[in-house]
């Protein structure tokens, strides 16, 4: 195996590829990256997996000489990451060993056969959907926080994706919050239901960020554009030179659309950004333990944000607009801000019953998400 590639490029598919290397498995070829040369096509492509998950990238490049090795992923991004800009230069001898050279530097990594790596053979074809990329994005976004990450938890750990009549809805929960996020999509009529891990999910947004940062500077254009196919245990994704492999959860999903309030006696209107950056501030008090909330006191047309612990308290206000009765109630921080970190719109509702009943967030008009926070149990304590 011979080719030459440039270092721009190579460390932009290691971002990609990175995010299916396993970071607990004691098999050492799981650890590693697959590295293909491919004369025929002029690129070399990049491959890892930890099973769940499997990514392939390819890049441009000057293939003197196919083939094909295995290499410590952590060895091989550290050595590539510190080189130069410019041309690096790779080499394979009969002993598996790579070569690598970037102007006067030069380093060596013993390869490991591939026989063993993981093989998936990837699906397209007619009952494939396609949407944006911005639109996967923005679900993932908005809805993977949500997902319980105790894996004892069984089925609440995944995130579900329900395409149906031109909309793609997400939706995860944990026992203390609900996401529920829908996206429009054009041309889609495809009906399709398939549940995701979360922690995958999450991986999946950060290569998506990841392709959007490294395509900035380059010549020609990225498609906006991703694919996705369902087998019969796996979800297929493609865009551009990318094609990544998910394993699908099994099980049945919550009906998440019972647990949604049918009614609600107090609706508040208020300025999403104050409101957030006033969680953030009363937040930074908050600690895991003892009075790890923040309390809210609707009160006329004020919200009042506080907040207490050993080493002090946080007082803060935000004007609102209010129908119902005044109520106080608290909340975890954290479940609350999070979602207000997705969404875009400048002013929020959000909808209460009781102290001890779940708070909905959602925009003025439509319902093109929904979050819904569990209360904490007020402690009788003053401001």
């Amino acid at each position: 195996m011979k080719f030459k590639c440039e270092q721009k490029e190579l460390i932009k598919a290691l971002n990609i590829v990175s995010r299916g290397v396993s970071a607990r498995t004691t098999l050492p070829i799981l650890k590693g990256i697959k590295i293909t040369a491919d004369s025929e096509r002029g690129k070399v492509v990049l491959t890892a997996s930890d099973l769940e998950i499997y990514i392939e990238t390819g890049i441009r490049a000057v293939c003197d000489e196919p083939g094909e090795i295995v290499v410590s992923a952590k060895l091989f991004s550290d050595i590539i990451r510190k080189l130069n800009r410019g041309s690096v230069f790779f080499s394979i001898n009969e002993e598996g060993t790579v070569k690598i050279e970037n102007g006067t530097f030069s380093s060596t990594l013993q390869g490991i056969p591939t026989e063993d790596f993981p093989k998936i053979e990837m699906i397209q074809g007619d009952g494939s959907v396609s949407l944006e990329k911005e639109t996967l994005k923005d679900l993932i976004k908005g809805t993977a926080f949500a997902a319980s990450i105790e894996e004892a938890r069984g089925i609440i750990t995944g995130v579900l994706m329900d395409i149906k009549d031109g909309i793609i809805t997400m939706a995860a929960l944990d026992g203390f919050r609900m996401a529920i996020k829908k996206e429009p999509a054009e041309g889609v009529r495809e009906e399709q239901r398939m549940i995701i891990s979360g922690r995958i999910m999450n991986e999946l947004g950060r290569i998506l960020s990841d392709y959007e940062k490294g395509t900035d500077d380059e010549e020609g254009e990225s498609s906006e554009e991703i694919k996705i196919a369902v087998g019969e245990k796996r979800v297929f994704i493609s865009m551009d030179e990318t094609n990544i492999s998910v394993r699908l959860m099994e099980g049945e999903f919550i009906k998440y659309e019972d647990i949604i309030p049918k009614e609600n006696a107090i609706r508040v209107e208020v300025d999403k950004k104050e409101l957030l950056d006033c969680v953030d501030r009363a937040s930074i008090l908050v600690k895991e333990g003892k009075n790890s909330f923040i309390k809210f006191k609707i009160e006329g047309n004020e919200l009042v944000i506080t907040s207490r612990a050993d080493e002090g308290t946080t007082r803060e206000s935000v004007v609102i607009s209010k129908e119902g009765e005044d109520i106080e109630i608290g909340f975890n921080g954290r479940f609350i801000g999070e979602p207000l970190k997705g969404i875009d719109d400048e002013k929020i509702l959000m909808l209460f019953n009781k102290s001890v009943s779940p708070c909905l967030i959602r925009p003025l008009k439509g319902d093109s998400y929904e979050y819904l926070v569990l209360p904490v149990r007020l402690q009788t304590t003053g401001e």
